[in-house]
């Protein structure tokens, strides 16, 4: 079944762009006449495994959508992608963001490496901020499911995200497009000029800019949350050198900027029947209340935002030498973002806190790939990446907080403020390889392996300060507040109260410590796969993958994670530093081309083992503190396929059934009102954590379900009408970080929409997006201080677009 293809350097750009003509699983399909004559699927050609070759040849679960497919749907963001992808969620959160592929992804922490990794164009997009960067100009965006070590490696545990930008054309052509949406009053421009410069030499350049008012109502200011403002350009180049050498160099920079946040509170009830709400309790401070219906209509202080800035710089080289190809990818790859976030998440001037980070990554990829035809058929490799960050907040108590007011003993921290420093830098290298073996026309093994080194090293401390001067404040007193109502502690003394009243230093050290560690990982695969006949192949699949362990900058407490008694010192790999997570993962499936080549059928079967699963979970208070999940399982079936029903229409479906459990999970964060039942950190005989074994995690949804029909008819010799409805299934799933069975949300359907008439040169199309106006919730947690100071279990939640619907005219030449 192989149609593995090798392609000479100067057409390879023109190879690539004809892939991007074509979508499996949830796709747009091309048609090619078969043999007999009659239309079949057009075949679909991804690099999943650094090669180019048709994904059904391909074992293993992966997903592809075409430039033209994003381009048509709107795409503007991962989130958005995520609507046409099985088994794959994203989500913001009120500092970080998250991915997750069959259930597994990272949480809360600016320490963690991404679960799922994403790569542009080759290049390790490791951090959560990245996934936030707008979209333009793809030629393709594929979705590996799974591990994904041996040749993505660099921590994609979960699976992989490759996308891949337009290339610079042979022929002078260009693009520009402009979208108004009616409801929230968006306006998108994107505009795209692509040719050659010289004989050797072609360029591309694309631009995009963004604005919304939002399509949430603030009540306290009258405002739209969020609103933004997003501008992209990007410059490529292509140098076909020599026959033999071709050069690819891209640049690119992102800015995107939001006012506002796309969060609104969404329960609110006392621990202690008939006492009052959260709301009641700030109606009685004289603040403003807020209603906890799911209405897009929120409380918040003004001046929250994020402004983020991405840089990147890529370089591939490619090179024929004699029947071998050598391949270079060189990466630069920087953002910076400041932010602030009214992280109360109501009217009242509670927490407000300022967060900013900064990131500078260079990375180079060597790899050489042999001939295909041959008996044995081999790639192999060598990666290196180093990496410096920054992260801080700063949480302020202004001398006209609400608890400073409401709590008399409060008025010790006025004008005070919580100053969290963090740095980490790494350095990553790893060799890597992989060989298909031809047994037979029939059979072909596959194995590989990967080993990679990483070296990490970190500092955090955590400091008060006075708001005026800025000046470290050392009073008792001060800190023994912050650590008993807020769970802060700091680098001044975490104090405590003996028995006469007088203040006692927990621990002989302040919450200011450095870390480093070193993890040294083998990830192996083996991959055996029989062609049943020229349109149907199985494969039997066990790989290992593995993911940094590293350091916590999130936590707010000396003795997270740790067992101590008063006046020792904490181990700071216990509290500071989580442990690497590994999997192995088993996978057994089966690609087709059925009915001459009119439909395929695919079926993956999957089990995943995860041993020390990095979790994140709120505290309570005002920080999230990282452990291990000592096991966890993820079994399930992925259906995917496409169906050329008659000619210009084409039915693409995808289901996935996911079972997750988490096998050992006794180390979890309790939400509100929770019974502790889990272990005793610090040796007291009371239980500290909560135990979470034998439950489902948040975002794993038994049933999902991506179905598309796009349609291509014409109307008369020089007009077509265009047209596709998506439409996805999730069925009911939690989404509370710390499992609070209230949290769980219904099954819910988003569905997009989109019809238009095009000519040669032109094109008018209206798009409609979340066209049953579902509310969907992708994130709750509860708002910090609302039971240990409030007494009530109040959620803020995360709320995606309702319906929008947008026209959008675009000119080509």
């Amino acid at each position: 079944m192989s149609n593995t293809q090798r392609l000479p350097l100067k057409p390879l750009a023109m190879a690539i762009t004809l892939a991007a003509g074509t979508y499996a699983t949830t796709s747009f399909a091309q048609e090619a006449p078969s043999e007999g004559g009659t239309k079949r699927l057009e075949e679909v050609l991804v690099t999943a495994q650094k090669r180019i070759e048709s994904i059904q040849d391909v074992p293993l679960s992966v997903t592809a959508v075409s430039g033209d497919k994003l381009n048509d749907s709107g795409i503007e963001n991962i989130e958005d992608l995520t609507v046409m992808l099985p088994n794959i969620h994203f989500t913001e959160t009120g500092i970080s963001t998250q991915v997750r592929v069959r259930g597994v992804g990272s949480d809360n922490s600016q320490g963690f490496e991404q679960s799922v990794g994403m790569y542009v164009d080759g290049i390790y997009y490791g951090r959560a901020q990245l996934f936030r960067s707008p979209m333009m100009d793809m030629q393709r965006a594929e979705l590996l499911r799974g591990p994904q070590s041996t040749l993505f490696g660099k921590n994609s545990i979960a699976g992989a995200l490759n996308l891949t930008t337009a290339r610079p054309t042979e022929e002078l052509e260009g693009r520009l497009s402009i979208s108004h949406g009616f409801e929230f009053n968006q306006q998108e421009i994107n505009g795209v000029i692509s040719g050659p410069i010289t004989d050797e030499v072609r360029g591309r350049i694309a631009v995009r800019t963004y604005e919304e008012d939002g399509y949430m109502t603030n009540n306290f200011t009258g405002e739209d949350h969020p609103s933004s403002d997003e501008a992209s350009v990007r410059v490529s180049l292509e140098w076909s050198a020599t026959d033999n050498l071709n050069l690819f160099m891209k640049a690119q920079h992102d800015s995107f900027d939001v006012k506002g946040r796309a969060i609104e509170m969404t329960l609110d009830v006392p621990l202690t029947p008939g006492a009052p709400t959260y709301s009641d309790s700030l109606q009685n401070a004289n603040q403003q209340g807020f209603d906890a219906n799911l209405d897009f209509r929120r409380d918040a202080n003004p001046g929250e935002f994020s402004n983020n800035e991405v840089n990147n710089f890529t370089l591939i080289a490619d090179y024929d030498w004699n029947d071998y190809t050598v391949t270079a990818v060189t990466g630069f790859l920087s953002y910076d973002y400041a932010e602030k976030c009214d992280c109360d998440f109501v009217a009242a001037k509670i927490l407000d806190l300022d967060l900013e980070e900064t990131y500078d990554q260079f990375s180079q990829e060597i790899r050489i790939a042999s001939p295909l035809g041959e008996k044995v058929e081999w790639l192999a490799g060598a990666f290196y990446q180093s990496y410096d960050q920054t992260f801080g907040d700063y949480l302020s108590m202004a001398p006209d907080n609400l608890l400073v007011n409401l709590r008399p003993i409060l008025n010790t921290i006025s004008n005070t403020a919580i100053d969290r420093d963090f740095s980490q830098t790494s350095t990553a290298s790893a060799l890597f390889g992989r060989a298909t073996i031809n047994l037979s026309d029939n059979w072909h093994l596959t194995v590989g392996g990967r080993i990679s080194t990483e070296t990490k090293e970190a500092h955090k401390e955590i400091n008060i300060r006075d708001l005026e001067t800025n000046e470290i404040q050392a009073d008792p007193l001060i800190a023994y507040i912050y650590s008993n109502v807020f769970l802060l502690e700091t680098d001044q003394l975490t104090y405590g109260l003996n028995g006469d009243g007088d203040f006692v230093p927990l621990y002989n050290t302040g919450h200011n410590v450095d870390g480093k560690r070193k993890d040294t990982t083998f990830s192996p695969l083996i991959n055996l796969q029989y062609d049943i006949n020229a349109d149907m192949m199985t494969y039997v699949s066990f790989t290992q993958g593995s993911k940094a362990g590293g350091f916590d900058p999130r936590s707010n407490s000396v003795g997270s994670f740790a067992s101590t008694t008063p006046l020792e010192e904490p181990n700071s790999s216990l509290f500071f530093e989580f442990e690497e997570e590994s999997a192995k993962a088993f996978e057994w499936g089966l690609k087709s081309t059925i009915a001459d080549g009119q439909g395929e059928l695919n079926l993956a079967l999957y089990r995943t083992e995860y041993d020390d699963l990095q979790s994140s979970q709120f505290d309570g208070g005002v920080g999230f503190n990282v452990g291990n999940v000592k096991d966890t399982l993820v079994q399930g079936i992925e259906v995917d396929g496409r169906w050329l029903l008659v000619e210009g229409l084409t039915l693409s479906y995808g289901a996935s059934f996911l079972d997750f459990e988490y096998k050992d999970f006794k180390n979890g964060n309790c939400f509100a009102s929770q019974e502790k039942d889990g272990i005793d950190l610090d040796g007291d005989g009371d239980k500290d954590t909560c135990d979470y074994t034998g439950k489902r995690g948040v975002y794993t949804p038994e049933l999902t379900f991506n179905t598309s029909l796009d349609a291509f008819f014409s109307i008369n010799s020089k007009l077509s009408f265009v047209g596709a409805i998506d439409w996805q299934h999730i069925s009911s799933h939690q989404v509370h970080v710390n499992l609070d069975p209230m949290g769980e949300i219904d099954a819910y359907n988003v569905v997009t929409a989109r019809a238009g008439v095009e000519a040669d040169n032109w094109s008018v199309a209206l798009l409609a997006k979340n066209l049953l106006d579902e509310k969907i919730v992708s994130y709750s947690a509860n708002a910090p201080l609302s039971d240990t100071s409030f007494g009530t279990n109040t959620y803020y939640s995360f709320v995606r677009r309702p319906q929008t619907v947008s026209l959008e005219a675009t000119i080509k030449f």
